[in-house]
């Protein structure tokens, strides 16, 4: 039985009215949740939570409203445990202070250990900075560009996961992505040199992933280039575009800043480990 917690739709206004359209971007991954089949939402009366998740594999979001009560906080901490009582996989993400006392709290309600098994950092621009001018042309990848983009797929999961496939393992992925028309490609003479991607477009914002450029041409230039024509796009289409990072890639944070992405706050993600009691 929940004390705080409303589950609400998504056609409702709540996640296109203050406070939470304050956090948006930092929370822009909610927004796609409330386009899914059956999102699982929930909120306050006040309006100062949500807990968003569009199926119980997939991460849940836990968005909290920088004034919120320390009643309401300490009622959260309750409903999320009751929430997710009978849960045997939970990963979650929340602003930092949040997403360790929850994780504290279920992790003494359930007796197992949780883990952070990841910091991000929210990016939104708003104006962008011209980069230095290079050879070659924008243009949206093609089925024909299969097997490159497979190889980027594959390079980029390494790079961000540390997880090793193949290209053959991603084709299928690399099929998706260009059929779904957002993937974009910087060429010049030497071929396809690098790839971004609009992953989703909401009422305000639009956000891009899949940022990769081959090995042998790193820092000259081309992921700021691609990633400024991207977002020339997305502008024009009046939205923001916005973007993760991971914090332990310094060097990518400091490039986005370099195209005109402004940081808009930092996310903390938390792993149950239900097999590891939290002795």
């Amino acid at each position: 039985m929940f004390n705080l917690l409303i589950k609400f739709c998504g056609q409702d206004n709540t996640l296109d009215s203050k406070p939470f359209v304050n956090d948006e971007v930092q929370f822009n991954l909610i927004q796609l949740i409330r386009e899914s089949e059956v999102p699982y939402l929930f909120t306050n009366k006040n309006k100062s939570m949500i807990i968003a998740q569009s199926a119980l594999q997939f991460p849940a979001w836990v968005w909290t409203d920088n004034q919120i009560t320390k009643y309401d906080k300490e009622e959260l901490k309750n409903d999320f445990a009751e929430l997710y009582k009978d849960a045997d996989r939970l990963v979650f993400i929340a602003k930092p202070d949040i997403a360790i006392e929850l994780a504290e709290h279920y992790s003494r309600v359930k007796n197992i250990k949780y883990s952070v098994v990841l910091q991000m950092e929210s990016f939104q621009c708003q104006k962008v900075i011209e980069p230095k001018p290079l050879s070659g042309f924008l243009r949206k990848a093609a089925l024909e560009d299969v097997k490159i983009i497979s190889q980027f797929l594959s390079g980029f999961i390494y790079d961000c996961f540390g997880k090793t496939t193949t290209p053959d393992e991603q084709i299928q992925n690399a099929k998706c992505y260009i059929e779904n028309g957002n993937l974009y490609v910087w060429c010049n003479d030497d071929g396809i040199i690098s790839m971004a991607n609009i992953a989703h477009r909401s009422k305000r914002n639009a956000r891009i992933n899949a940022v990769y450029t081959r090995p042998d041409m790193r820092g000259k230039g081309f992921g700021a280039v691609i990633v400024a024509e991207i977002c020339r796009i997305i502008l024009d289409e009046n939205r923001l575009p916005v973007l993760y990072t991971d914090l332990a890639n310094p060097a990518s944070n400091k490039a986005y800043k370099n195209v005109g992405f402004v940081e808009c706050g930092r996310l903390t993600q938390i792993a149950f480990d239900f097999n590891m009691p939290n002795a």
